[in-house]
């Protein structure tokens, strides 16, 4: 019966019958290497995940809740809770401006540079106040739903005042062009 393979074969492939297993067997890894290359190939084709630095740019809103802590002069602690409207742009040189809506007469002016190490951001910058403030903080973004999460500290060690908040941010839709 293998005698009988080796004929059908040999007649097929017009080989000598002590060649085939060698054909065979080189048939069988390029078969195996098509096989693999075609894999990596269509892994490839996926969707491309964009760095962080560039998921973060473009312009976000929310709200931004804020702890403002006040030593007075006795030495007591008063602080005072808000909730206000944010909006936050995040530029590709990896700087960002926000105002924080205090209410209709009082917008406070954020500005910072952040630094980015894989999903970790961390920012620096200031708090335009009644007198400026220096602010810290870092930011999560969120893939699904798109969401940025940012928590911040400002701080006038001169007028014993602190503001800590935690923003919850959309990206806001683009404009739509006629």
């Amino acid at each position: 019966m293998f005698k009988k393979k080796n004929i059908v074969l040999k007649i097929f492939l017009h080989l000598r019958p002590k060649d085939i297993p060698k054909t065979i067997i080189k048939m069988k890894l390029k078969t195996i290497f098509a096989v693999a290359a075609s894999v990596v190939a269509l892994a490839s084709c996926g969707q491309k995940v964009k760095p962080v630095s560039e998921q973060l740019v473009g312009q976000w809103t929310g709200t931004d809740s804020i702890t403002v802590t006040v030593v007075d002069s006795t030495g007591n602690q008063v602080a005072q809770e808000l909730v206000a409207p944010i909006d936050l742009e995040y530029f590709a040189d990896s700087t960002f401006t926000a105002a924080i809506k205090v209410n209709d007469s009082t917008i406070i002016n954020v500005g910072g540079v952040a630094t980015i190490a894989e999903d970790v951001v961390t920012f620096t910058g200031s708090m335009q106040c009644v007198e400026p403030m220096d602010l810290n903080g870092s930011m999560t973004f969120v893939v699904e739903p798109e969401a940025l999460n940012v928590t911040f500290t400002a701080v006038n060690a001169a007028a014993n005042t602190t503001h800590s908040g935690k923003a919850n941010l959309t990206r806001k839709a683009a404009p739509v062009q006629q």
